[in-house]
């Protein structure tokens, strides 16, 4: 069972949130691209990871030069696996492969011991000790970032190279052209004698490496992890991340949660930015409201957060108690299906059908954000209500956002984005007089979710279309409407 599709992925803008986290090494790059979430079950092992992150949190808070120095250790590991790789099976390395294992176990030695000047808090990531493939690629102790077939590896090699040597001063020195070519002839012998002799040198440094390879990738392991980690951090402290509780119960708890995209493009036109505070239980709520009254918003705050502490980060939130689900669905407007030929409404039924077999093998998050609304009123609304019930009864948490009225059942969670219900109207339809603008009106709107007993909808449009002004003819008619459907 796929815990989210890629669809969800890309109406969070979630793989453009994770690219704002930056990876020093190769291994970590490749932890963060080949991410996956934690699963149910491993709820230890989450809070360990937690644990462990906010060690680091404190430490790089109170001192930035730790961070400093590991992340100029991390940039010294390039994702050499496949190096390894090719000496288990048998493939014999050259000297460029056997330069870049020395650079690593170099900056290994350097990694370890300034993780274990903080042992208390990395003690998850020290390194197994690999000094003996060092030395065999380092033979004369030089500790330079260089390699060479050294001539201490084979006193075979060195008699081989003298010769070499003793050859190329008599050419240098020679003028008679019989005696050129035939000094040529020697040295070109001399060369294949050194390459044959060399080759055997990497060959057996190739049998030592196939047999460090476990420790060498064990510990790359644990340098990804480690990047990965600091990674998580600096993101966390960047955006005021919090650790979060990891719930045993099914039901999920944001306390003036955000999403960061949403903030800082609010933040650019010097609007506010509100925060969102909710509850969800296993079966339905819904979240009711006006069309601009930021339900989308909600939504994706909610499923960002959620998704985020999945994967093992920090929530952006004041306090935050989420459990460990099955999957995630996040399902609103999908252009993609849309682009293939099919409406918005049949994309959602198709959507529907393959969340329908995860619910019955699983405990989830299940987002609909304005579900039938590409449908007829009547039948969107039948729709709807029919959802909410069907949902109502699962095992997992679901979340609807609608601005139909009549599908909220006394059974369910419901929350009404407050909108314009405490607005003075007065002073804000002198201010439109004055500013004809509808944002206004938006910067107006109340984006806090409150939780309500009511089962209809906030009338929010009847009201923005007061502050507006619509022709009095029109005006009359559409209050005769509301009056008729209250009577």
């Amino acid at each position: 069972m796929k815990f989210i599709d890629e669809n969800s992925l890309n109406r969070l803008n979630f793989k453009e949130l994770l690219s704002r986290i930056d990876m020093y090494s190769g291994y970590g790059k490749s932890k963060l691209n080949n991410l996956s979430n934690f699963l149910v079950g491993e709820e230890e092992k989450l809070e360990k990871e937690f644990e462990r992150m906010e060690k680091i949190y404190n430490l790089i808070s109170n001192d930035k030069r730790e961070m400093l120095k590991l992340e100029m250790i991390l940039y010294k590991f390039d994702n050499i696996r496949k190096t390894v790789d090719n000496a288990i099976n048998n493939i014999i390395l050259d000297t460029v492969d056997l330069f870049e294992l020395k650079v690593q176990l170099m900056a290994m030695i350097e990694l370890n011991l300034l993780l274990n000047e903080n042992r208390d808090v990395f003690s998850d990531y020290i390194l197994e000790d690999i000094g003996e493939l060092l030395k065999a690629l380092d033979p004369n102790n030089e500790k330079i970032a260089t390699f060479y077939i050294y001539e201490s590896y084979s006193v075979i090699l060195k008699e081989i190279r003298r010769q070499k040597k003793e050859v190329e001063n008599r050419l240098f020195n020679e003028t008679d052209y019989e005696t050129i070519q035939k000094l040529k002839n020697e040295r070109l012998s001399i060369l294949v004698d050194e390459e044959r002799e060399e080759f055997k040198i990497r060959r057996n440094l190739t049998g030592l490496v196939k047999e460090f390879a476990p420790i060498f990738l064990n510990n790359t392991e644990k340098i990804g992890e480690l990047d990965f980690v600091l990674g998580k951090v600096r993101f966390a402290k960047e955006y005021n991340g919090i650790k979060p509780i990891v719930s045993k119960k099914k039901e999920i708890i944001l306390k003036d949660a955000v999403n960061l995209e949403v903030k800082e493009v609010l933040e650019t036109k010097n609007k506010k930015y509100t925060p969102i505070s909710i509850k969800l239980n296993v079966g339905t709520t819904m979240i009711t409201g006006a069309n601009m009254g930021g339900k989308s918003v909600a939504l994706k705050t909610i499923a960002e957060n959620v998704l985020l502490f999945q994967m093992g980060f920090f929530v952006f939130a004041k306090y935050a108690s989420i459990p460990l689900l099955d999957f995630i669905f996040f399902v609103s407007d999908d252009m993609q299906d849309i682009s293939k030929g099919l409406s918005t409404f049949g994309a959602e039924i198709i959507k529907l059908k393959e969340i329908n077999s995860y619910v019955k093998n699983g405990t989830g998050l299940i987002v609909f954000d304005e579900f039938a609304r590409g449908t007829n009123p009547k039948e969107g609304q039948k729709f709807v209500r029919a959802l909410a019930k069907y949902l109502n009864e699962k095992s997992s948490i679901s979340v609807i956002t609608t601005h139909f009225d009549s599908v909220v059942e006394n059974n369910m969670k419901h929350y009404q984005v407050v909108g314009l219900k405490n607005l003075d109207f007065e002073n804000l339809k002198n201010s439109l007089k004055a500013n004809n603008s509808l944002e206004l009106i938006q910067d107006n709107m109340d984006f806090t979710l409150e939780e309500s007993i009511e089962t209809e909808v906030p009338k929010d449009a009847l009201n923005i279309a007061k502050l507006i002004g619509l022709d009095d003819e029109i005006s009359e008619m559409i209050y005769k409407e509301y009056e008729w459907e209250e009577q």
